[in-house]
């Protein structure tokens, strides 16, 4: 399920598309503030661009919020199946607070997603 040659390899581990062998970020630490945006411009093993277009990763952000809703709803269940008297307060706290420290992946994830979108994986770039 998560082998090299599936889009789920190169979106979870925010590898290239094309070859699934080098980094989509520069800085491999999510949580390092320094460089965390940065991109290679092409892909350093099998020169794939990695930005199509100018402004091409802006499709990002809805992405970005599809996550981001998927996350507190996944949130919202898990405490009604394991804390169902929970109260509305509680849920926002613990639901807020876990999105600001998962977005930082939620970011690079979308930016993952987003490019898997239009660029397939080509086993014979791996030589």
């Amino acid at each position: 399920m998560f082998k090299k040659g599936s889009k789920l390899y190169s979106i979870l581990f925010l590898k290239c598309p094309k070859c699934h062998d080098s980094d989509l970020f520069i800085e491999k630490r999510i949580y390092k503030v320094a460089g965390y945006f940065d991109m290679p411009e092409y892909c350093p093993k099998c020169q794939q661009g990695l930005s199509l277009e100018p402004g091409f990763y802006y499709g990002a952000m809805y992405v970005s919020y599809a996550t981001s809703i998927a996350w507190l709803t996944a949130v919202y269940f898990s405490l009604v199946i394991f804390y169902p008297e929970f109260s509305l307060e509680f849920y926002l706290i613990t639901g807020l607070l876990s999105l600001i420290c998962l977005s930082p992946y939620l970011f690079r994830l979308s930016r993952s997603i987003w490019i898997n979108l239009f660029i397939h994986y080509e086993e014979n770039t791996n030589d």
